[in-house]
């Protein structure tokens, strides 16, 4: 078979056969199809007609970004029309908290221009992990939001390495990372990433910690490869540490009921918090008895 029958003729093929056997899609069916592609981690057909004023231009935005215009409440559309607006709008906002588009108020976003690719990869991290069950780096959970990270907004991260790719239209390399927050990041890979990755750093399922810190010099990104996720689980000194460090920033480690190893990870550091918590109890009661007050 000739490759653009199998790229397209398939495809086809098989819609007229669906049509012949269920009829045409209504404007309802159509509607709740958009709907359904609201919060999706992929590009979708909202993100495409939101992405045909990426060729507006304006030296204001810079090279970045592209200003779209969604306002379901205007005066004159149709309801057809008035609900394709309020699906794209809806749409826009989901593309600001995975941090490809930004707000400027009222009815107006920022989009970023590369919003495409970086959801095409997500789509492609998602497609891959769902056939990576033997080699043991699944996604812990289908309900983890994902969102892109930008390195110079980078404060601190913690998490472990699900997949490395390359985009195939700007061959920017980028790997995914599940962070210990419940969230799955898509990060660039910064020239460090990639000489850590030279030396054999960064394997997928390691588990990483991104710092940046301010110098004299300018800001840095510290990156620690700590190995194997699942030894981290096993790593007391690791736990105790973290979940010290969490409690003295007033933020007590939680569970919040994800499943596979995020869950797990949650777990052990609430355990180690609570048993940090006893000692620290004992060790009250101790001077206590010894008259040492507190």
């Amino acid at each position: 078979m000739s490759r653009e029958y199998i790229q397209q003729g398939i495809r086809s093929v098989a819609e007229n056969l669906c049509t012949k056997q269920v009829g045409y899609r209504t404007e309802l069916d159509e509607a709740e199809v958009e709907r359904r592609e609201i919060s999706e981690s992929r590009f979708t057909s909202l993100d495409r007609r939101i992405m045909r004023e990426a060729s507006n231009l304006s030296a204001d935005l810079g090279p970045e970004y592209f200003e779209v215009v969604r306002n379901p409440t205007e005066a004159g559309l149709s309801q057809a029309a008035r609900l394709r607006t309020n699906h794209e709008a809806a749409r826009l906002a989901v593309l600001h908290r995975m941090g490809l588009a930004e707000s400027t108020g009222g009815v107006s976003w920022l989009v970023r221009r590369d919003t495409e690719q970086v959801l095409r990869a997500m789509q492609r991290t998602v497609d891959r992990q769902k056939t990576l069950a033997v080699s043991g780096v699944l996604l812990s959970d289908d309900r983890l939001p994902m969102t892109t990270l930008d390195v110079r907004e980078l404060t601190s991260i913690d998490g472990r390495i699900l997949v490395h790719g390359e985009e195939e239209a700007s061959g920017r390399s980028y790997m995914m990372l599940e962070g210990t927050d419940g969230q799955v990041y898509h990060i660039y890979r910064t020239p460090e990433m990639e000489g850590l990755r030279s030396q054999g750093g960064l394997q997928t399922n390691s588990f990483i910690r991104l710092r940046k810190f301010s110098t004299a010099r300018g800001p840095i990104v510290e990156i620690q490869d700590m190995g194997d996720s699942e030894a981290i689980l096993r790593n007391k000194a690791h736990l105790r540490e973290t979940a010290s460090e969490m409690i003295r920033r007033g933020v007590y480690p939680k569970d919040d009921g994800w499943n596979g190893w995020l869950g797990r990870y949650q777990k052990a550091l609430v355990d180690a918090a609570f048993a940090l918590e006893q000692r620290q109890t004992k060790e009250r009661e101790r001077r206590r008895s010894r008259g040492l007050g507190r």
